[in-house]
């Protein structure tokens, strides 16, 4: 049996779909097609029912993908163990954070990191998805979380700010009018968030998934957007609206595995993001 195959075997049953799979191994979806065939070939046995729902495991699939399992995080444990080692400021390091926390306040300053440590390659993640530091998707995360995973270690900086904008010719109007732009898929009564807020009553329209989205949608007068401080507070086309003084949202993390923490490349970067992200407290708290 191949390991690459025996890789696709996994991803298959973690992510359901040969399309999902493949996007999370960086693959094309016939390449796992093609894996899953040679391993059930290999062991002259199918591993998975074609039904109509998907791909599902048989008793075969079942036995193979325990030991897999357990042999995968054999690998990625000793992996991350001999990576956590490693005392050279040199080598590639993935460092995953939202996109806007990247171009608004690390690209700028990049620079003097690349200066100062030009033998560390830097491979940013901004997906959507967050990204496990365990199974060493990312050797370093920037996140924003009240909560993070018990599996990882770092420091809790402090907790940025947000506000309700809009542009100023939409707050001259009357406040009856006003109207939200939706986070998320509608669901009954207003959403916590619009319920906390100066205009409990007023409707939430759309659904706007991203910060940029957000941003643009009240730049162009279509309503009312709950942004962090660090983008509304910099737009010169919106302005705050109410009264209230900005809410703590989440809190700013620094994390990595424990088995990471000591490797000269992370250790050099948490010293660089904590320094950006410092001194933008007051940006980032929305007091400027």
């Amino acid at each position: 049996m191949d390991w690459e195959d025996i890789k696709t075997l996994r991803a298959v049953v973690r992510h359901k779909t040969v399309r999902a799979a493949g996007y999370a191994l960086g693959v094309h979806h016939t390449t796992v097609g093609r894996r899953v065939e040679a391993l059930e070939a290999s062991l002259g046995t199918n591993l998975f029912n074609r039904t109509p729902d998907g791909l599902m495991l048989t008793s075969a699939g079942e036995r193979l993908f325990g030991v897999a399992e357990t042999f995968g995080e054999a690998l990625i444990d000793v992996e991350r163990h001999i990576a956590g080692l490693d005392d050279e400021l040199a080598g590639p390091l993935t460092v995953t954070m939202p996109e806007p926390l990247l171009n608004a306040l690390f690209l700028p300053e990049l620079d003097r990191f690349v200066a100062a440590h030009p033998s560390i390659e830097l491979r940013f993640d901004t997906s959507l998805t967050i990204r496990d530091v365990a199974r060493r998707e990312a050797d370093f995360a920037v996140r924003l979380d009240n909560n993070p995973p018990d599996t990882l270690v770092g420091k809790r900086l402090f907790a940025y700010t947000e506000a309700a904008y809009a542009t100023p010719d939409y707050l001259a109007r009357d406040p009856a009018t006003y109207r939200w732009l939706g986070w998320g898929h509608a669901t009954q009564g207003a959403p916590e968030w619009v319920s906390a807020s100066e205009y409990p009553g007023n409707p939430v329209w759309g659904v706007f998934p991203t910060i940029p989205s957000q941003q643009a949608a009240a730049r162009r007068g279509l309503g009312l957007s709950i942004l962090p401080c660090l983008f509304g507070d910099a737009d010169p086309g919106l302005q705050r609206a109410g009264t209230r003084a900005p809410v703590k949202s989440r809190d700013i993390w620094l994390l990595t595995h424990n088995d990471l923490r000591r490797t000269a490349r992370v250790q050099a970067f948490m010293r660089f993001a904590e320094d950006v992200l410092r001194r933008n407290k007051d940006r980032l708290r929305g007091r400027l």
